[in-house]
């Protein structure tokens, strides 16, 4: 009589951790499938901040040729730098 009382518990059990183990699952692959989701949007993301960063960047040079003497000093300091952006290019693709 005992026996069938501990096995009728170990079934119990055992049951109660089929189904943790089945629901844990349901959950993972939930989670897994959200983490996909979440990926491909900050991919995105970062795709358009590029994007922007470069406007902002074409922006900014376009903005320094026009307007004041400080203007231009911006506009040539601008040119300098990416004059140098460019040599160091060219320097490493002649290595």
């Amino acid at each position: 009589m005992a026996d069938n009382t501990v096995i009728q518990n170990l079934k119990e059990k055992v049951g109660v951790i089929i189904a943790d183990n089945q629901r844990l699952r349901n959950e993972i692959s939930k989670l897994k499938s959200e983490k996909e989701r979440l990926s491909l949007k900050n991919n995105q993301a970062e795709a358009k901040i590029s994007e922007l960063e470069k406007r902002i960047n074409t922006l900014e040079t376009a903005g320094s040729f026009l307007g004041t003497k400080a203007d231009n000093r911006a506009a040539r300091l601008r040119i300098n730098r990416l004059l140098r952006e460019i040599d160091s290019c060219i320097a490493m693709l002649n290595r």
